[in-house]
């Protein structure tokens, strides 16, 4: 699609393509002039979750001092590596952990995410290879779903414990949550109640109405 549809899309969303994910069908799709992937209910990359991110590193990091390296549980299509490597010029090494073929084929295919240079993709389940992962990383961004519901395990003590074993000395976690029910506000509320047992402080951003984003060092 060319620019006629990206322009279209400000008006009504576009769908490109339709692919089949482990949590259901992921809608690859221009809206307001942007290519994002959806699930059914909520944006998975290049949308809101966009901007959390953005928000997110712009508050963490610190002018002049760029982390040595990154851990991203959670791929997605790709939204913060590019925010990273496109919008704020920074080039260490990522790890990205993603367990879902069907969103590293679309980061791949449609946003250039081997392009960004230095980035290596592990395929798994992060509840489980954040405990296999070699050495502690100096920025650790967590977004694990099930669609638009935080993923089996990560309020885990056993997780959260894994999160602190692979962060650096002086470095920072920051872990994405959505909560817009009361049940999911509780599910969100026992992930920071854990961070707070395991790491010295924990922050709220609270972002796009749902997002609770945890900052933990």
């Amino acid at each position: 699609m060319g620019t006629f549809h990206r322009l279209l899309s400000w008006l009504w969303p576009l769908r490109v393509a339709v692919l089949p994910g482990r949590s259901g069908d992921l809608e690859l799709r221009w809206e307001n002039g942007r290519l994002v992937v959806n699930s059914a209910q909520g944006n998975q990359s290049y949308g809101s979750l966009h901007r959390v991110w953005q928000r997110v590193l712009e508050r963490v990091l610190v002018p002049g001092k760029p982390p040595t390296n990154m851990l991203l549980l959670g791929l997605g299509g790709g939204s913060a590596p590019t925010i990273l490597r496109k919008e704020l010029g920074l080039r260490m090494p990522i790890t990205a952990v993603e367990w879902d073929p069907a969103m590293v084929t679309l980061a791949r295919k449609h946003f250039g995410l081997d392009m960004l240079g230095d980035i290596t993709v592990v395929e798994g389940d992060a509840t489980i290879q954040v405990h296999a992962l070699p050495g502690r990383f100096d920025l650790v961004l967590v977004d694990l779903f099930d669609d638009l519901d935080l993923a089996r395990g990560v309020e885990t003590m056993g997780f959260l414990h894994g999160l602190r074993d692979r962060c650096a000395e002086g470095g920072v976690v920051c872990f994405n949550t959505v909560a817009y029910d009361e049940v999911s506000d509780a599910r969100c509320q026992r992930v920071h109640d854990g961070l707070r047992r395991v790491f010295h402080t924990v922050e709220e951003m609270r972002l796009e109405e749902v997002n609770r984003v945890f900052l933990a060092r």
